[in-house]
Formats: C-alpha cells, structure tokens, sequence
C-alpha cells in the first residue's frame, strides 16, 4: 500500500472520529442542563433570594422570660400591620455578657433559641412553621435600679433605655402550611416607648454572665414599630424581551 494512501485513511478516520465527537457534544449539551441551571435548580437559597425581599412594617409587643438554667418562653404578638404572633419555649442561654457601668449604666447581651418548631402566624400570609431561628439582643440602659447590691437583680424601665440602646433581631426561616413554601426572614424591633425588665448576673463582678431576664417590650396599648423582611421564591415572572 501506497504511502499516500495510509495518510489518506489516516485522515479520513481523524475526519469521522471528529464528526463523532462533535455529535456526542451536541447531544450532551442539548439532554443536560446548563451548569448555571443545574446549580439554580439545586440551590433554593438562590431561587428563594433571586429577588430583592418583601420588606414589612408593623406594631408588635415581645414578652421574654428566659435563663441560663432552664427553658425559658419568647412571645411577641403582633397587633396592627404585616407581622409574626408566636409564643415559642426557649433552650438556656449559653453565651451572653452582663456589664454593670458604676452606677450609670448598664449593658447586657445574648443569643438565644428555640427548643424545636415554632408555631406561627404571619398576618397575610397565613400559618405555617418557624424551622430555623435565631434571636439576638443587645440592650443599654442610662439607669437602673439594684437595691439588694452587687449580684442580685437589676430593674429598669423603657424610659431608661436609650434611643437607640435596644437591638432586638430575630433571623430564620418561616415555612407556611397551605403549601409548604420558605420565607427566610429577619425581623427588628424599633424604639421602646412601653415596657420594662428585669436581669439577674450570674455573680456580682462588673462583668459577669446572664443568670435570668425577664424583659417586656410595648404593650398592647403602646406597641413598637417593627420592620419585617422576608425573601421569597418567585417561579412565574416573565422574561421580557428587550426591543
């Protein structure tokens, strides 16, 4: 066989591998989805977060009695607007920090959760489940009274709570019931007009941990504005062609 004619099949078979190769790409691309496709489909933070959240304003009282011994109770109820009403039990505290500043002042934080689920209600959209949660609160006070000394429980009022001395943010994710769907939210307390509270420090160092608070934020009759923001996953908005 000529020389000639073996580079000429060599090349015809490089020709038909190449024809093959093409075809099975081809074929691959058009059965599987895109990589950005694959990852959307798989991800429901993305789905859920694709567009910018609901965001919702409303008056609410919150009601914590909670310790670091024992399973404490979180309710806050919301009374005019879009907002949560759930009365949810608590686990210990575990992390927290209580400062006493002389006598002017005094601060304290911590972090808290749920033992499990928590039933709730969102006004508009219905029932449905808190499965993830997470409470966090900072708050300082100009004032406060002791009067059993170093170590045992502090009073204050929420006159005595700085403008904008009060963090309150709850984080999670709100399932509703009628169809399953995620709302991963956040919510914040505004400014206190109404309420007042009670801590106990674990030991009377001017920096100890949290032993007990009992803290009431508004009333029924004077509530605290509360901002809501909730994401959800929209399936059937349109694409529109630019022209």
């Amino acid at each position: 066989m000529k020389i000639t004619n073996i580079r000429d099949r060599q090349n015809w078979a490089i020709y038909l591998a190449s024809i093959a190769l093409l075809v099975s790409l081809i074929a691959c691309s058009r059965s599987a989805p895109s990589g950005a496709a694959a990852i959307a489909n798989n991800d429901p933070w993305k789905s859920e977060r694709q567009y910018p959240p609901l965001v919702f304003n409303s008056n609410a009282w919150l009601d914590c009695s909670i310790s670091s011994t024992a399973n404490g109770r979180q309710v806050m109820n919301t009374t005019s607007g879009q907002g949560f009403t759930f009365d949810a039990t608590m686990l210990p505290i575990e992390k927290s920090k209580l400062q006493v500043i002389g006598q002017s002042g005094m601060k304290y934080k911590f972090d808290s959760f749920p033992t499990a689920a928590v039933k709730a209600r969102f006004t508009g959209l219905g029932d449905g489940l808190i499965t993830e949660m997470k409470s966090e609160v900072e708050v300082a006070v100009a004032r406060y009274s002791q009067p059993g000394g170093a170590g045992t429980a502090i009073h204050f009022t929420a006159a005595d709570i700085g403008a904008d001395s009060a963090y309150v943010e709850f984080t999670g994710v709100f399932v509703r019931t009628n169809d399953s769907k995620h709302f991963p939210f956040r919510v914040l307390f505004g400014r206190v007009s109404e309420g007042s509270g009670t801590v106990v420090p674990l030991g009377a160092a001017p920096e100890t941990r949290l032993l007990s608070k009992n803290v009431t934020l508004g009333s029924l009759q004077h509530p605290v504005t509360v901002t809501t923001a909730l994401y959800e996953a929209e399936e059937d908005v349109a694409k529109l062609k630019m022209e």
